[in-house]
């Protein structure tokens, strides 16, 4: 009978023993995932916060050049840069914005998506820029580093803009410059020749404006 209540005693013991173990398990697996969840909630809100300022940003630049699909219009252009024109049919300069574009492996038709997104937003989606008498492209070097090349009106070269033929007064004003259906729009920089001129614009009348 002692041995009987002596095991009794023992195993209740032992209940009590892996009561308590479970209970330490327990508190620490509760611990750690408090911890956690004060690492993460923090960093969900800043996910949270940068997606919806990035939506206000995006949103309010289509509400400055107007509703995508409120507009197609089609257009040729060309951007040549002493004597070279830039091909825009590499795939790094396909489809870069919503609001005006090119697309399908084509270099040369702009598409218009919004009513007011004018010509100088085209070329900002493709890291380029007019500014005064300057046209800019900005690239990556070999070691990622972002390199600007400038190509400014300097007396012996010269920064030139044209729409339909006609010459604008300054090339800044194409930046603002909003193209309309079949329109051809030249901006050359170099120091061409009125004969090398005129063979750059009749190039333009020549190239096929796509209409998808």
């Amino acid at each position: 009978m002692f041995g009987k209540k002596k095991n009794s005693s023992n195993s209740g013991s032992g209940k009590v023993k892996n009561k308590k173990k479970s209970g330490s398990y327990l508190d620490a697996s509760k611990k750690k995932r408090q911890k956690y969840l004060i690492i993460i909630i923090p960093i969900i809100a800043a996910m949270v916060a940068i997606l919806a300022i990035s939506a206000t940003r995006y949103s309010s630049e289509i509400n400055k050049f107007g509703t995508v699909g409120s507009a197609h219009e089609h257009a040729a252009f060309i951007i040549n840069v002493n004597g070279t024109p830039i091909d825009f049919s590499q795939p790094q300069y396909q489809v870069q914005s919503r609001l005006i574009h090119i697309e399908g492996g084509d270099g040369f038709t702009l598409h218009r998506h919004t009513d007011r997104v004018p010509f100088g937003e085209f070329l900002r989606s493709e890291n380029m820029n007019i500014e005064d008498s300057c046209f800019s492209i900005a690239g990556e070097t070999s070691n990622q580093q972002e390199q600007q090349q400038e190509y400014c009106s300097n007396g012996t070269e010269e920064l030139r803009a044209f729409v339909n033929g006609e010459e604008l007064e300054s090339p800044l004003t194409l930046g603002n410059y909003i193209p309309k259906e079949d329109d051809r729009i030249l901006l050359i920089y170099g120091n061409q020749t009125e004969d090398q001129l005129s063979q750059s614009l009749s190039a333009l009348e020549e190239v096929p404006i796509l209409k998808t």
